[in-house]
């Protein structure tokens, strides 16, 4: 085989890699334009599932992708992720943060093993780290709970939140054991507006959104039996279920 004919094998080889792409093949209700249960595959290989509303066969609302790469519930635009995210990644138990176009950015909270990471994200690179002073004192353990990022205990339960006069403010995290839950929210000075995730220490879990302390619009939920139902609500009350 000449020169000229491996440089032309290699260049097709490149432009096949180049064009496979992953791609979903739909499972369950409409994954065109509507909810939907997909499965996600990468050429002909099954790394996951998807399940939510979609738009063009992209998910674009709230949803869960779940596979290989980890397991993500937040909500989707044009099949990427952008907005408050709570997720398990590479061995973390959970984390929650933000993304943008599909990437991480801000301040993501991660738990693993060893305790609570508080990482810097710019377009998708972790880039420093701010961890919450220890205070010493109850019940604000760390940081700043009046106006600041801190961590309020109570007993065996813990919130972590962007705290505004002394109120639940921005991305917040309500680990209850007492509920044997823990809560993923955007809040509002003490109101929840905005996305709301539940991730049930049964194994099931839920998102939502929600307007001023209402759930509004989108609902989502994983079963214990690993099954999906959801619904449409209006002012907290279902419109349409699926």
């Amino acid at each position: 085989m000449g020169k000229f004919t491996l440089i032309l094998a290699f260049v097709a080889l490149a432009t096949f890699a180049s064009t496979a792409q992953q791609s979903i093949q739909c499972v369950k209700g409409d994954c065109q334009n509507g909810y939907g249960f997909a499965t996600l595959l990468d050429g002909n290989k099954e790394i996951g599932y998807q399940v939510g509303f979609h738009e063009n066969q992209l998910l674009s609302g709230i949803g869960n992708q779940t596979g290989d790469f980890g397991n993500y519930w937040g909500t989707f635009k044009n099949g990427k992720k952008n907005g408050l995210f709570s997720y398990e990644s590479e061995g973390n138990m959970y984390a929650f943060g933000l993304f943008v176009d599909g990437k991480r950015e801000e301040l993501h909270v991660i738990r693993n093993k060893a305790g609570y990471e508080y990482k810097d994200y710019q377009n998708d690179k972790h880039v420093s780290n701010s961890p919450l002073v220890t205070t010493g004192t109850m019940p604000c353990v760390m940081g700043n709970c009046e106006n600041g990022k801190g961590v309020k205990v109570n007993g065996n339960d813990a919130i972590y939140s962007n705290w505004k006069n002394g109120n639940m403010h921005g991305m917040t995290m309500q680990f209850l054991m007492s509920e044997r839950k823990i809560i993923f929210s955007e809040f509002s000075e003490g109101i929840v507006d905005g996305l709301q995730m539940i991730w049930h220490f049964d194994g099931s879990r839920e998102i939502m959104q929600m307007q001023n302390g209402t759930i509004n619009g989108q609902y989502l939920k994983k079963n214990q039996n690993n099954t999906h139902e959801s619904a449409i609500y209006r002012d907290g009350q279902p419109t349409t279920s699926f």
